[in-house]
C-alpha cells in the first residue's frame, strides 16, 4: 500500500512539472503575441482602439481567465515543492549541505 502511495504520489509530481511546462511555453508564445500585435497596431492606433472598445467584455473575461490561471500556476507551484518534500525528504537537506559546501571552497 506505500508503495502504491508512493508511485501515485510520483505520478502527481510528474503531472505537476509536465503542466508547469506546458505553463511556461503558454506564456512565452503569448508574450510573443502581444509584441506581434503592438507591432502591428503601431500605425493603425484608431482600428485598435476600436477594437479594444469592441471587445471590452471578451477582453474582460480573457483577464479573468488570465489571473485564475495565474492563481492555479502559484499553487501548482506550491504542489510541487510539497510533493518533492514527502518524496524526497531528504533532497533540500542535500541541497543545504551542498550550498553549504560551496561557501568554503
Amino acid at each position: 500500500m506505500r508503495n502504491y502511495l508512493r508511485n501515485k504520489m510520483k505520478d502527481r509530481l510528474n503531472y505537476c512539472l509536465n503542466w508547469k511546462k506546458n505553463i511556461d511555453i503558454y506564456l512565452a508564445n503569448k508574450e510573443v503575441l502581444e509584441k506581434t500585435d503592438v507591432e502591428f497596431y503601431r500605425s493603425r492606433r484608431l482600428l485598435k482602439m476600436i477594437l479594444n472598445i469592441y471587445f471590452i467584455p471578451i477582453n474582460f473575461i480573457r483577464l479573468l481567465k488570465f489571473l485564475r490561471m495565474c492563481h492555479e500556476y502559484k499553487k501548482n507551484e506550491v504542489e510541487i515543492k510539497v510533493l518533492t518534500k514527502e518524496l524526497f525528504p531528504f533532497y533540500e537537506e542535500l541541497n543545504d549541505n551542498s550550498k553549504k559546501i560551496e561557501r568554503y571552497k
